[in-house]
């Protein structure tokens, strides 16, 4: 099994915590600006953040020819679907628990990386998978009647979670020689147009916010979560195998669903508890640390 070091672990506890307080902060963002307006502010914040960083630091910006197909069908997948799909199913759905949805991923991550990476899948983590699976369920109990009526967003939703997953999937592929900040920056180069597109064909409204909260949700997505949490995000999908970074991300909702609470009032329901309880053992069972080999004593 693999062991975690204490970096990645400070990596996972910051990108969990930032990521969860965000669904609540894009509600707000969404709240005045038009989906495509928020995420090409987002995207092309992240870009200038990526390239000031390695100009800055004299690292290297050329991708490898050989990298370049498979650079392409991860800025597809990470950058334009995810962007597109999961900001435009959040303007649908009336409740942010239904982001809830994306976070089928890892489900999809534990499929994608047992066919097409080869991992094992052993049986912790089939348990893992299966209780927090068991737990998104949970949380969205009570939503089901209304995913009915909006069923286009939820499709949406999860298709954005299944070209995450295959993302993941596909990202893991790039040589470790490779800075993380310069495949970002490719990443973001190359899944932006289509965002950009978008934004040129069917954007409306303002393009700046008047309220605070609207602006509070702006700018941490453009410099915390397009700045920082993409980067130590991406530093553990290349440093952890996939299976553990998808399952461990189910951490996400635990933290959305507190501060859906304090910055929505949305009111927990009794089994609210019982599926946060599910996701923190499953999320527990893959980062536990592997257990010493056993000692053989030379006679």
């Amino acid at each position: 099994m693999h062991a975690i070091g204490r970096r990645e672990l400070s990596l996972f506890v910051a990108v969990v915590a930032i990521w969860g307080i965000n669904w609540p902060l894009m509600k707000m963002a969404l709240s005045e600006l038009d989906f495509w307006v928020f995420r090409s502010w987002c995207i092309a914040a992240g870009l200038l953040w990526f390239i000031a960083y390695d100009l800055r630091r004299g690292v290297p910006l050329a991708l490898p020819r050989a990298h370049w197909g498979r650079m392409l069908l991860s800025a597809l997948c990470n950058v334009s679907a995810w962007n597109i799909l999961s900001a435009a199913a959040l303007t649908m759905l009336p409740s942010g628990r239904a982001g809830v949805l994306a976070y089928t991923m890892p489900l999809w991550v534990v499929l994608l990386s047992r066919v097409v990476l080869g991992e094992r899948l052993t049986v912790w983590r089939i348990v893992a998978i299966s209780i927090g699976m068991a737990g998104i369920a949970l949380l969205l109990a009570d939503e089901f009647q209304m995913l009915r009526g909006a069923p286009v967003g939820a499709l949406l939703m999860i298709a954005s979670g299944f070209l995450w997953a295959v993302g993941i999937v596909v990202f893991k592929g790039f040589p470790r020689t490779i800075p993380t900040t310069t495949l970002m920056i490719w990443s973001l180069a190359l899944g932006a147009p289509p965002v950009w597109l978008g934004l040129a064909l069917f954007g409306h409204g303002p393009w700046l916010p008047t309220t605070a909260s609207a602006w509070t949700g702006l700018l941490f997505n453009m410099v915390v979560v397009f700045g920082f949490c993409l980067f130590a995000w991406n530093e553990l999908v290349r440093a952890l195998p996939a299976q553990i970074t998808g399952i461990s991300s189910l951490a996400v909702p635990i933290v959305g669903f507190g501060s859906g609470m304090l910055l929505l009032h949305e009111r927990p329901r009794p089994f609210d508890y019982v599926a946060l309880v599910a996701i923190v053992i499953a999320v527990a069972l893959v980062l536990k640390p592997p257990s010493p080999a056993p000692r053989s004593d030379a006679g």
